[in-house]
């Protein structure tokens, strides 16, 4: 029996979407670090406009137009104000108010809430195993944010920044499975190019107050590399490659990949800002992550066994 291009063997896009969770794993750090020199919303507003700009260039040097038909410009709006604007300004304050390791952990919920959205949206249909995947990584993210010791600690401001990045990633999971139609119609590279650009557009206002106080001269060199690496190595790459996989291997085997973002920025966290693990946040990390692969293998598993003779 055949199956769905989320199932395609190992191949070119997953080794890129490998070393695309690298570089967010690392942006997570950077970015803590950055924030003790350029407050959150600046910082974005300068890298979102830095990526537009590197986009646009990329797109024109390709030889691509930037026009597009008039039946698509509401749904470029649409995904630039959702996975850029609005995901941004969670992702952004949350991460500030919270820590690099529990953004990371609760980001790993992405998986879960792409195969929600794709089943509400008939994409595809969830097994019981999945479902109760779903109800186990919920548990999981209930364990990370109530963690009271160590480097996790239950305070308004800690739990206010988790739940933003929570709601962060159900605007990245709308940006990602509403983005697969589309690029039936326009390359990776066009429609990255266009949604960041609308979602700039957008997220300027909220930055402009901070952007007009920002001391540019005491930026120092390590704040400008950092917002140059974010730029780059967050934005304008990671998200062409998202793009690129979401086409190729579909929303749910893309989404996947968030899995090993808090492992390696857990890591990646000890050794440049000192963040240590705590018993109850290494549980919900546990949790979570066991919830996700039985979201997205449990009932392909139960599948196999119920069918002896299916080939992957």
């Amino acid at each position: 029996m055949a199956v769905s291009e989320e199932y395609k063997k190992f191949g070119t896009t997953d080794i890129l979407m490998i070393l695309i969770v690298l570089f967010w794993a690392v942006n997570f750090s950077f970015l803590k670090i950055v924030f003790r020199e350029i407050n959150p919303l600046s910082f974005n507003g300068l890298r979102m406009f830095l990526a537009t700009i590197i986009l646009i260039s990329l797109l024109l040097l390709r030889g691509e137009s930037l026009k597009i038909h008039s039946r698509d410009y509401w749904k470029i709006l649409g995904l630039g104000v959702c996975g850029n604007t609005v995901f941004q300004l969670l992702f952004i304050n949350g991460l500030n108010l919270s820590t690099a390791s529990n953004s990371s952990i609760i980001i790993a919920l992405t998986p879960v809430l792409v195969a929600l959205l794709s089943s509400f949206l008939k994409h595809e249909k969830l097994h019981l195993l999945a479902w109760a995947g779903i109800t186990i990584s919920f548990l999981g993210f209930y364990l990370v944010v109530s963690s009271q010791y160590g480097a996790v600690r239950f305070s308004r401001q800690g739990l206010w920044g988790d739940l933003m990045i929570f709601g962060g990633n159900i605007f990245w999971a709308l940006y990602t499975v509403f983005s697969r139609p589309m690029l039936s119609r326009f390359t990776p590279l066009k429609l990255t190019t266009l949604t960041m650009a609308a979602g700039t557009v957008f997220f300027i206002p909220f930055c402009v107050n901070d952007l007009v106080k920002l001391d540019f001269h005491a930026v120092s060199f390590q704040g400008w590399s950092i917002l140059a690496y974010s730029a780059v190595f967050s934005l304008v790459i990671p998200y062409v490659v998202w793009y690129a996989s979401v086409k190729r291997v579909g929303n749910s085997k893309t989404a996947i990949y968030d899995n090993l973002i808090p492992v390696l920025t857990i890591m990646i966290a000890y050794l440049l800002l000192d963040e240590r693990i705590v018993p109850v946040q290494a549980l919900g990390a546990a949790v979570i992550l066991a919830g996700v692969y039985l979201t997205r293998s449990g009932y392909l598993l139960f599948f196999r066994r119920r069918r002896p003779g299916y080939r992957a």
